[in-house]
């Protein structure tokens, strides 16, 4: 069976499910997210999609894998690029749609890429960042927050997530974070 890529969405046309076009692929990154998991690419990532599908919005994400655990070769191996299936009820009417999503550009690593993570973070064009780490990855460590990588969040989030410290870093000032600073 082969992957999901761009090559591979951009070539296909179906009527069962909703494709990228090529400029959605192509779009800017103006989203940091702190974690990889299916509830993030079924609400924000997907509601970023949408937007994107619709001209609102014209951006893309970059997720950081904020856990020890696996890695991102499944990411990277489809392009960033997954399926979601959607069904329910939606004013009366049975809902039923496949999409695949293009929002994500890329994944790294907090642990070994965190001076990329610091690079995003430093995009002008950066407009967002999202958090939704989980208890694995929030505990209680006696640390500073300059420390590279930091080794729990919420201190890997934080050099994003306040406008003082975005002055201080050169990171953009203009960020809506929902990402908790502490």
């Amino acid at each position: 069976m082969a992957n999901l890529s761009k090559q591979a969405a951009l070539a296909l046309s179906s009527s069962v499910v909703a494709m990228p076009e090529a400029k959605h692929v192509e779009l800017p990154e103006k989203v940091l997210q702190f974690g990889t998991g299916v509830l993030l690419r079924g609400l924000p990532d997907y509601l970023i999609d949408k937007a994107n599908r619709q001209g609102i919005f014209n951006g893309r994400i970059v997720v950081v894998k904020s856990t020890d655990g696996g890695d991102a070769t499944a990411f990277d191996r489809q392009d960033g690029l997954y399926t979601l299936s959607i069904r329910g009820v939606a004013d009366g009417q049975t809902v039923e749609e496949n999409v695949v999503c293009s929002a994500i550009s890329r994944v790294l690593s907090a642990k070994s890429q965190w001076e990329q993570v610091l690079d995003v973070a430093r995009n002008p064009e950066l407009t967002v960042v999202i958090s939704n780490t989980t208890e694995v990855g929030i505990q209680l460590v006696s640390e500073s927050i300059k420390q590279s990588p930091p080794s729990r969040f919420p201190a890997s989030c934080w050099p994003c997530s306040t406008p003082a410290t975005r002055r201080s870093t050169a990171l953009p000032t203009k960020v809506w974070s929902l990402c908790p600073p502490n």
